[in-house]
């Protein structure tokens, strides 16, 4: 899993902050993760984690909203402090819902919806990103500590406290305070406008998870959920822009 970061930050470099946007959100993590829980706890342990892990994307999407306007108001630190809060009050309330796999999609993609309608837009173009030595590490070591912690704990923590620790905004904590102090408002704009990309392939693959791991087994349901996140990531942007064209014309 680290490595599969310091890959996805090595695109960044080439392709700008959307695209580590993109990859900020992809289940780079959360996938695997939920992968092993699925061979050692078994299918029904990988579903419920996954069911919660999808809906707590609307505190991820709370995360990032809070970090952008505190973020800009007062700073990187405090922006820090308030995502970090709208995370833990957002998806403690989700933790507590009976969910099902229609309702937890309703919920994150509501998230979604108002990461897009109320995240500020890029007003002009951005250098590409260096990604700083010291980020790199805390990208890995963060992806590194989340893994050990789910993986050796799952048993004590239990399905529901497991799925929120998988939608737990890792990326979305290192790369924004980075983006805006080293590049400004508009580069932490278009980072996070390619974080509502990301996480719309997150979306998919714990849909697809929570949905059919129990039914299919975890080989063919993991297999069908990488595929879908592939396949929404590739389609969602091109349908955002054909909406926004819509709504112009």
């Amino acid at each position: 899993m680290p490595f599969a970061v310091w890959l996805a930050s090595l695109a960044a470099r080439r392709w700008g902050h959307a695209v580590s946007g993109y990859l900020g959100g992809f289940p780079m993590i959360g996938g695997p993760i939920t992968l092993y829980l699925a061979i050692d706890h078994g299918p029904e342990f990988a579903a419920r984690s996954a069911l919660v892990t999808m809906a707590a994307v609307a505190g991820q999407s709370a995360h990032m909203l809070a970090f952008s306007f505190a973020g800009r108001a007062v700073g990187a630190v405090a922006g820090l402090a308030a995502g970090w809060a709208a995370f833990a009050c957002v998806s403690a309330v989700v933790g507590w819902l009976p969910l099902t796999p229609a309702l937890a999609l309703l919920i994150a993609a509501a998230g979604l919806a108002a990461m897009g309608k109320f995240l500020p837009h890029p007003r002009s173009a951005t250098a590409l990103p260096a990604i700083p030595p010291v980020e790199l590490w805390l990208r890995l070591g963060a992806a590194l500590a989340l893994a050990a912690a789910i993986l050796f704990g799952a048993s004590a923590l239990g399905p529901t406290v497991s799925g929120i620790l998988l939608s737990l905004p890792i990326t979305g904590s290192i790369m924004p305070p980075f983006t805006i102090a080293l590049y400004g408002p508009d580069a932490l704009a278009r980072l996070q406008r390619g974080f509502i990309t990301g996480l719309s392939g997150f979306i998919a693959f714990f849909f697809v998870v929570s949905a059919t791991v129990v039914e299919l087994g975890t080989v063919a349901s993991f297999s069908l959920a990488t595929v879908a996140a592939t396949a929404t990531v590739a389609i969602f942007p091109n349908a955002r822009r054909l909406r926004a064209r819509s709504a112009r014309g």
